[in-house]
């Protein structure tokens, strides 16, 4: 009953990553092992969208597994990271092929892939209060941010950052005529979603949600006030423009919710919220 349950498991189609492949291209490695019903001196025929060759299980373990290429006139099509199909149905050659063109390209054509990404922003308060205080003695709130993230493409359409964050911002007192400065340094990540490539364009737009959390310090009358601030939540939508394969400028709308905790010497603490919309652009490589 064991073996049949394997035999049964490995029997329709499935999509894997080649892991490896030999300098003489004649063998290569895959993630299907001892545990996917794969044994030595197995046949299966693997395929993509433009070759399709039988291959022998020449080394198995408990996850993984080495091909060789039956043939011994040919060489292996694919290279590592590609996506190929593995049937055990050796007389199905002339169908796999057919076969590939009706899996999505994105299936047989994505990597996960890394990028930096600086972003530069301007932001406008749209509300702000402190307590303790009136909002209407304040007349508004401006500033810059600079963002350094690290990105990771782990799926098709989802990618995640990490990285730091400056903010620079100014609030003026209505009455009093007073500039009253902001700084704050943060760790940030965000969360994206990217949505189809523009036709005939590697061009595409993002929908993403972020959140930040670190230092907050604002100056008033030479007197500093220092504490926490928290970002929840930062909601972006943005056009990314691929200018070349190794670099691509952005352009970006969103709104944020900022809540920072900050006191005085031997005062106690007040607590401010901002709500506001920024304009970004950046440069992803």
């Amino acid at each position: 009953m064991l073996l049949l349950t394997m035999e049964l498991a490995v029997a329709d189609d499935q999509l894997v990553i080649i892991q490896a492949v030999s300098n003489s291209k004649r063998t290569f490695a895959v993630r299907r092992g001892q545990i996917h019903g794969v044994i030595n001196g197995q046949e299966s025929l693997f395929t993509n969208n433009s070759a399709s060759f039988s291959a022998t299980a020449v080394e198995v373990s408990r996850e993984f597994s080495v091909w060789e290429i039956k043939d011994k006139r040919g060489s292996i099509p694919f290279e590592k990271g590609d996506f190929v199909t593995v049937s055990r149905s050796i007389e199905n050659i002339w169908t796999e092929i057919p076969k590939t063109h009706l899996l999505p390209p994105k299936e047989l054509n994505f990597k996960p892939s890394s990028e930096w990404l600086v972003r530069g922003t301007y932001s406008f308060a749209m509300s702000e209060s402190v307590s303790e205080t009136e909002s209407t003695r304040y007349t508004g709130r401006t500033g810059v941010q600079l963002e350094i993230l690290y990105t990771n493409r782990f799926a098709i359409n989802w990618e995640y950052g990490v990285g730091l964050r400056f903010d620079r911002e100014n609030s003026r007192l209505q009455n009093d005529q007073i500039d009253i400065p902001t700084q704050r340094n943060l760790i940030v990540a965000d969360l994206t979603y990217h949505f189809e490539n523009f036709k005939r364009s590697d061009n595409n737009a993002y929908l993403g949600i972020g959140f930040g959390y670190g230092l907050s310090s604002t100056t008033v009358d030479e007197s500093v006030a220092t504490g926490k601030a928290l970002i929840a939540p930062v909601v972006r939508l943005g056009y990314i423009n691929r200018i070349a394969a190794s670099y691509a400028l952005l352009l970006e709308g969103s709104v944020e919710a900022v809540s920072a905790s900050e006191s005085f010497e031997n005062t106690d603490t007040q607590q401010s919220n901002v709500v506001s919309s920024k304009i970004s652009v950046g440069l992803r490589f």
